[in-house]
C-alpha cells in the first residue's frame, strides 16, 4: 500500500530536541507514511543526527539540505512539494507526538474525504521532554468567527494537500504567523475543518520558540502580523 501521509519537519540547529523527535516518529503505530525534513543550514549536528538515524521498516525518509537560512514557512513550502502522498502534517522538532497520532489522523481523513483540515487538542509541557505538562489546550469547535478571534489549528494539523496547494501554499511573508494566514485563507474560501477528539500530543512551550519567545520585538511582530491577517480575511 502506497503511504497516504507525510509529515513535514523543518530543521534548524534542534540538536536539543531531534533525538526525542526521530524516537517519537518511529514509535508511531501507522504501518507506513513518509517524512521530508527540510534543513535551513543547521550547523550543530542535527542534520548529521538525521542523516544517520535508521527508521523502521515502512517510513520512508527525505532530505532537502539549504545552504542558507530559510524561514519555517519556506521550508513547510518545500516539504509540501517534494512529498507525494494526498495528506501531510507539519510536526515540529520540539513537540511530542503519542504513537496513535498519525493513525488516529489518517483514519479520520478515510472517514471523512472531504474535510480539507483536520486539528486536536494537545497538552502542554513545560520541559522539553514533555513530562511535566501545564495545561491542556482543547480548542473550540470551528467556526471563521472563532478562528478569527485566535488560532487554534495547531500544533500538528493534517492537511489534504492538494488544498493548500491549490491555494498556493503558506506566504513566507508572514515569519511568525504564516500558519495562521492560511487557516483564516481556506476558512474565508470555504474550506472543510474537523475537530478530532483524541489529545494526541504534547507541545512545548519552548522560551526561543518562534511562537513563543518571550520578548518585546517577537510580540510585536506576531501582534502587527496577526492584525493584518484579520483584516484581510475577515
Amino acid at each position: 500500500m502506497e503511504p497516504m501521509t507525510t509529515i513535514l519537519c523543518s530543521n534548524y540547529n534542534s540538536s536539543s530536541y531531534i533525538n526525542n523527535y526521530l524516537n517519537y516518529v518511529n514509535n508511531q503505530m501507522l504501518n507506513n507514511f513518509d517524512i521530508v525534513f527540510v534543513d535551513a543550514n543547521s550547523n550543530d549536528g542535527s542534520l548529521e543526527t538525521i542523516k544517520n538515524y535508521n527508521f523502521r521498516n515502512g517510513i520512508n525518509k527525505k532530505i532537502i539540505e539549504f545552504k542558507t537560512k530559510i524561514c519555517l514557512y519556506e521550508a513547510w513550502n518545500e516539504a509540501i512539494l517534494a512529498c507525494s502522498t494526498p495528506y501531510v502534517m507539519n510536526y515540529n522538532t520540539d513537540d511530542c507526538l503519542y504513537p496513535t497520532a498519525l493513525l488516529v489522523k489518517q483514519s479520520y481523513a478515510l472517514m471523512h474525504p472531504s474535510v480539507d483540515v483536520f486539528y486536536s487538542p494537545c497538552f502542554v509541557s513545560s520541559d522539553k521532554d514533555h513530562k511535566n505538562v501545564i495545561r491542556t489546550y482543547m480548542w473550540p469547535e470551528y467556526s471563521h468567527e472563532s478562528l478569527l478571534h485566535g488560532c487554534f489549528i495547531g500544533p500538528y494539523p493534517y492537511l489534504k494537500k492538494k488544498t493548500i496547494v491549490d491555494q498556493g501554499l503558506f506566504d513566507p511573508r508572514f515569519t511568525i504567523s504564516g500558519d495562521y494566514e492560511m487557516w483564516l485563507r481556506l476558512s474565508k474560501n470555504k474550506k472543510s475543518f474537523f475537530k478530532i477528539k483524541e489529545i494526541l500530543g504534547c507541545y512545548y512551550q519552548n522560551p526561543v520558540g518562534l511562537s513563543t519567545e518571550n520578548t518585546e520585538q517577537r510580540a510585536m511582530t506576531q501582534s502587527f502580523q496577526d492584525f493584518n491577517i484579520r483584516n484581510l480575511h475577515k
